[in-house]
């Protein structure tokens, strides 16, 4: 125990309802949660604490160092995770910041539960079958089957009551329910049927929607089928590309919305959209090598795209907002017959704060600090939002500059495979941005540790910088 609660003030004036949390951040340490809530005043000698402006969540993060256990960051987590229902900080292994260190996180909801905790395993167990985390003390068992009887009995009232309203429904006449939002009646009565869509092939499938080649009144086109529990994707996807102004070379061309047909084929919400059979970057990187020249058409068209997105613009008496993209990867760029980028998928793209918006122009509810830190492809994350940093108070522009963090990997990507830039033109196999280091498939965790906490990007070769192109 590190024996903190006696250093720790009396709240004065705390709400009820807002978490208080110990707050504290190491000297070197990257990033900070100091816009996740409101600091307070503090005496002397004692802790500085802070009331959560987002969450009822506090956080801990200790480096232990053989056996030697260090604080590294306490405060408020920007949203309520899982985990955030411990009453205690029962800390876990997240990861290895360095050879014989290792950071232990805990998340718990309670005031002050980060300020201590009761056990770190010794650094021979982790991972070991038999580590079962943090051990509770014996005083704290009789208090824990009282909160289990507690909470049997509230799952009793639970259940009688649940039993009651079935019972009453049983009772009552029969009438026709109100349809759910995204009930299958609701979204296909908003969609039109597309009677000249076929469907060729598979080309993409993603963990919201299958992309399929097709032809739409004898024209190719890609089709995006979404099945019926991901309405809420279509829709949000939608939005995005029915946005006036947003026709741009470099973004993919949204053709239109509709609904599949009877049968074995996707029967849920399509968006038609321009069809590229070069496929995505990411493929064509695969196969395919590059001189300078189209290496330079490839980035150029690619930042003109990114930048068209993030810029808030009138043109020709339309209004087009900032967009930050947010899972830009280079399965989701894909490559066109003259041999530049367009960005697709918007499905996690998000409308940005502007300066210049018209009074007529309503946006959706500004979206909260969960929504904001929600990222798509984790080997694409910059590193504040895989160690949740993003400075909050300032989300737009720090949106913008997470996507130029995953532009960087991009560029990356595209100009290992270019000739000019290897000695005997000749480059490697292509492969992802942070591959070499980490693999085909890095975990978060991993991702921190190289990316966030060794501050690691991917490598470059010398001959980059002493090319003559």
């Amino acid at each position: 125990s590190l024996g903190l609660w006696a250093l720790l003030p009396a709240v004065t004036g705390a709400p009820t309802n807002r978490r208080t949390c110990v707050f504290f951040e190491a000297p070197g340490v990257q990033g900070s949660t100091k816009t996740l809530g409101e600091l307070l005043d503090a005496e002397q000698g004692s802790p500085r604490v802070i009331r959560c402006l987002y969450s009822r969540c506090c956080f801990g993060i200790w480096n232990l160092t053989q056996g030697r256990a260090q604080v590294e960051m306490q405060g408020c987590r920007d949203s309520d995770e899982p985990g955030c229902e411990s009453l205690h900080c029962d800390p876990r292994p997240r990861a290895h910041s360095s050879p014989g260190s290792t950071l232990f996180t805990c998340s718990c909801g309670t005031d002050f539960c980060n300020a201590n905790y009761s056990h770190l395993p010794p650094p021979g167990s982790l991972g070991a079958p038999g580590f079962q985390g943090p051990q509770a003390d014996p005083g704290e068992s009789i208090w824990m089957a009282l909160v289990l009887l507690g909470l049997f009995l509230l799952l009793l009232l639970l259940g009688s009551i649940v039993l009651a309203l079935l019972q009453r429904k049983t009772h009552r006449v029969r009438g026709g329910p109100e349809p759910e939002p995204d009930s299958d009646r609701y979204w296909s009565e908003e969609l039109q049927e597309l009677p000249e869509l076929c469907f060729s092939q598979v080309i993409q499938e993603g963990r919201h929607a299958v992309v399929w080649a097709g032809q739409l009144q004898g024209e190719l086109v890609a089709i995006k089928a979404f099945p019926p529990r991901a309405v809420a994707q279509f829709r949000s996807e939608r939005a995005m590309y029915e946005l006036l102004g947003l026709q741009h070379d470099h973004i993919v061309c949204f053709i239109t919305a509709g609904q599949g047909g009877c049968g074995p084929l996707p029967s849920g919400p399509l968006l038609v959209l321009e069809l590229h059979p070069k496929g995505s970057l990411c493929h064509y990187l695969t196969q395919h090598t590059s001189d300078w020249k189209s290496s330079l058409r490839m980035a150029v068209s690619l930042a003109k795209g990114l930048a068209f997105l993030h810029e808030e613009r009138w043109q020709h008496g339309q209004y087009k907002p900032g967009i930050a993209h947010r899972d830009l990867s280079s399965q989701n760029v894909l490559i066109r017959e003259d041999g530049s980028c367009v960005i697709g998928d918007l499905g996690l793209a998000l409308v940005l704060p502007g300066l210049s918006q018209p009074p007529t122009w309503a946006p959706t509810q500004p979206p909260g600090p969960a929504a904001i830190m929600e990222a798509g492809t984790y080997r694409y994350m910059a590193p504040e939002l895989l160690d949740k940093t993003l400075d909050l108070q300032d989300w737009g522009t720090a949106l913008r500059r997470a996507d130029v963090y995953s532009l960087a990997l991009l560029l990356w990507e595209i100009l290992s495979r270019c000739l000019d830039l290897s000695p005997d033109h000749r480059p490697p196999p292509f492969q992802l941005a942070y591959e070499a280091e980490l693999g085909s498939a890095p975990t978060t965790c991993e991702l921190w540790a190289l990316a966030v906490d060794e501050r690691r990007r991917p490598y470059i070769p010398s001959t980059w910088s002493c090319s003559t192109t």
